[in-house]
C-alpha cells in the first residue's frame, strides 16, 4: 500500500467520523443529506439522457462517487464534477500527448 493511498484511506476515515458526529448531533441530517443525494442524482441521470439523445457522451455517469458528492456538496458539488470532467477533457485532447494517438 502507498503513501498515497494511505492518506486516502486517513481522509476518508476523518470524513466518515464528521459525516457520523454530524448525524448523531442532528438526525434531520440524514434526510437533508438522503434528499440531496435524489436531487443531485436526478439531475445527473437528467443530464445523461439528454447527452444520449444527442448523441454525446456524457462526461458525468451516475454512479456512487457522484451521488456523494451531490448528496455532501449538493449542486455546487455537480457543477464541480462537470466543470472538472470538461477540463480534464480539454486538457487530454489539447495537450501534445493527444497527437501520439
Amino acid at each position: 500500500m502507498g503513501q498515497n493511498e494511505i492518506l486516502f484511506y486517513i481522509m476518508a476515515a476523518g470524513c466518515m467520523v464528521c459525516l457520523m458526529i454530524g448525524i448523531v448531533k442532528k438526525p434531520a441530517y440524514l434526510l437533508v443529506l438522503l434528499v440531496r443525494g435524489a436531487f443531485c442524482s436526478l439531475i445527473v441521470y437528467g443530464i445523461c439522457i439528454f447527452c444520449a439523445k444527442k448523441g454525446v457522451a456524457a462526461p458525468v455517469n451516475l454512479n456512487f462517487l457522484s451521488i456523494g458528492t451531490g448528496a455532501l456538496l449538493g449542486l455546487p458539488g455537480i457543477v464541480i464534477l462537470y466543470a472538472t470532467a470538461v477540463l480534464l477533457f480539454c486538457l487530454l485532447y489539447t495537450s501534445d500527448a493527444a497527437d501520439e494517438l
